[in-house]
């Protein structure tokens, strides 16, 4: 048996060295892990009887122990049956009794030592232990090939397509997200001139953006605001009803509070409604919503403020199944915090929008640094924007949501941000899947 070591730097090199110098026969004995690869012990005219004869004499011989035996001879049996085997062997044999049992013969007892177990081939040995080595190696190197390859698309782009690539890096600042930004720069021409191609995104941006033509809020009727908590739908409350005022008085206005969840949550709306000179309704844990609403129903315009719940929360549930029963004649926004997250945001819309939404209220514009999260969810969501706001003050820091608007607010944004869109983000997130119709899709994303 001839036994040598090879060392490589993967698994697949050591068994290729290993076919090559010793054969398709060689036998794997061992394995492990070294510096620089992996090294693997490895044998031809492999024979089990001897590797086991090896290991039984490496083994520590106990302190009081009878001679050896050679493996193919049973073990020394004991004094009293070594006695009567030797009797039994000197005399002749007498004859069996009548309906006796047949003699039991010595070597029946003795234990049978079991066969070594064969060993491992060469291609299962590799099969158990590269397999995931393998495919670590294909994902870097997918990985890897993908990213140069958006590396050539967005160099290619920028050299035969300037203005879509201007057009990308113009919605990226802005936050857009990467497959809103693609659509949107497919549809700039390259025939643009340069001053009208650096408008021409932000027109077709203002385009997509869901908004309400009309001033919602001076229509009446009952109105409730749901969203996590902290996103500012008391204050929105009391600025949309303070604008319903300045139209057509306070005499018609009802403040409804069902937030009795947070400390201090329904003396802030009693705050606002005894500066506004309007009355508020409280609901209780025990109080059912459509029973209010339908006493009010004598009133132009109701405003509702729900509890603020998170939209993991296991309460909101029994919220939404509370404004569903008001019926279709209690309209439904969602107040959307500009600041947040876009995967927050998202998430709001999509638990939320269980109820039913008619609209969204985007608050906070002045505390973030970019809403082109918030203006994705609601493109992709078709979720219409009927106000933003933008302050504390009411009602002068509320807005009427128009699309050109919403643009010049995300644009006056990211200007005033220090951060800037990173190079590697732009191949990643925009190159690499613009111009799926041509066949250069990805799907890579930011």
């Amino acid at each position: 048996m001839k036994i040598k070591r090879f060392q490589a730097n993967t698994m697949r090199e050591a068994i290729r060295l290993v076919r090559e110098e010793q054969g398709a026969d060689a036998v794997i004995l061992s394995n492990r892990r070294v510096p620089g690869g992996v090294e693997v012990v490895a044998a031809t005219d492999y024979d089990a009887a001897l590797v086991q004869s090896a290991a039984l004499r490496s083994e520590p011989m106990p302190e009081r122990s009878a001679p050896m035996a050679s493996p193919a001879s049973p073990p020394p049996l004991p004094a009293s049956q070594a006695a009567t085997l030797r009797q039994t062997t000197e005399r002749p044999p007498s004859p069996p009794a009548p309906n006796a049992p047949p003699p039991r013969s010595p070597a029946a007892a003795l234990p049978v030592t079991p066969p070594p177990p064969e060993p491992l081939s060469a291609v299962a040995a590799a099969a158990a232990l590269g397999n995931d080595q393998l495919s670590r190696e294909i994902q870097t190197l997918r990985a890897l090939l993908e990213e140069q390859l958006a590396g050539l698309r967005w160099g290619d782009m920028q050299k035969h397509r300037p203005r879509q690539a201007a057009a990308l890096r113009a919605l990226a600042n802005l936050g857009i997200e990467p497959d809103l930004a693609r659509s949107i720069a497919e549809e700039m021409p390259e025939s643009a001139d340069p001053e009208r191609a650096r408008f021409l995104p932000l027109g077709l941006l203002s385009r997509r953006l869901p908004v309400n033509a009309a001033d919602p809020i001076l229509d009446g009727g009952m109105i409730a605001l749901v969203g996590p908590t902290g996103v500012g739908k008391t204050t929105t409350i009391a600025k949309l009803a303070a604008r319903y005022a300045a139209h057509n008085g306070v005499r018609d206005i009802a403040l409804v509070t069902a937030d009795h969840y947070r400390i201090g949550a329904q003396e802030q709306l009693y705050t606002y409604a005894r500066l506004l000179g309007v009355p508020v309704h409280a609901v209780g844990p025990s109080d059912s919503l459509p029973t209010l609403l339908a006493r009010l129903s004598d009133r132009k315009l109701v405003l509702v403020d729900s509890a603020g719940l998170s939209q993991n929360d296991a309460a909101l549930g029994g919220q939404i199944e509370q404004l569903k029963l008001c019926g279709p004649s209690l309209k439904t926004w969602l107040v959307i915090a500009g600041n947040a997250q876009p995967g927050a945001q998202a998430d709001a819309v999509e638990r939320f929008g269980a109820v039913g939404l008619d609209g969204c209220v985007l608050t906070k514009i002045d505390e973030a640094h970019r809403i082109g999260g918030a203006l994705s969810v609601a493109m992709r969501t078709r979720l219409r924007i009927t106000y933003f706001t933008d302050g504390q003050r009411v009602p002068e820091d509320l807005h009427l949501a128009r699309a050109d608007r919403l643009v010049l607010q995300a644009t006056q944004l990211a200007r005033r941000s220090a951060a800037t869109v990173d190079e590697s983000l732009l191949i990643a997130g925009f190159a690499g899947g613009f111009g799926a119709s041509a066949g250069n899709a990805s799907r890579a994303n930011v």
